[in-house]
C-alpha cells in the first residue's frame, strides 16, 4: 500500500517534470472542461457530437481551427447557417457576455485540445486581440 506521503511526493516528482506551457495546458484544460460543461454542453453535448440537426457538432469541426473565430462566436454568438462536416445548421447561437476572457482562453483551451488539433493552450493575450478584432456577425 502507497502511503499518502509518498504518493504525494510522486505527483511532486512527475508535475516538475513538465515544463511552464505543459502545466499551464493542463490547468487551461481543467477549467476550460468545467466550464465548458457549465456553458455549452448543454447544446454542443458532452462529447462534442451535437445535438442531432439542431446543434453542431464541435467534434471534428474545421472552425475550431480558427481560435479567434471561435473565441469571437464564444463572447458574440452567431446567427445564420453554418457548415459542418457537410451539414447545415441554422440555429442562433446565444453570445455568453458574461464570461471573462480568462475564461474564454479556457474553453477555447478546452475545445482545441479536445477536438481540434492543438496540444498547447490558448493564451489570454491571444484571446485578448482576438476579441479586440471580432468581425460583425
Amino acid at each position: 500500500m502507497i502511503k499518502p506521503a509518498a504518493a504525494f511526493i510522486a505527483l511532486c516528482v512527475l508535475a516538475s517534470c513538465q515544463n511552464a506551457e505543459e502545466l499551464k495546458s493542463g490547468q487551461y484544460f481543467a477549467e476550460g472542461y468545467q466550464l465548458y460543461t457549465a456553458n455549452c454542453s448543454n447544446c454542443h453535448q458532452p462529447d462534442g457530437k451535437g445535438m442531432s440537426n439542431l446543434y453542431p457538432p464541435l467534434a471534428g469541426s474545421k472552425k475550431l481551427a480558427d481560435r479567434s473565430g471561435v473565441a469571437c462566436i464564444i463572447r458574440n454568438g452567431m446567427k445564420g447557417t453554418i457548415l459542418v462536416n457537410g451539414k447545415e445548421f441554422n440555429r442562433p447561437m446565444p453570445a455568453n457576455a458574461k464570461l471573462t476572457e480568462i475564461e474564454i482562453a479556457e474553453i477555447v483551451s478546452y475545445v482545441s485540445m479536445k477536438w481540434g488539433k492543438d496540444s498547447l493552450y490558448t493564451p489570454i493575450t491571444y484571446v485578448q486581440n482576438a476579441l479586440q478584432n471580432c468581425k460583425p456577425d
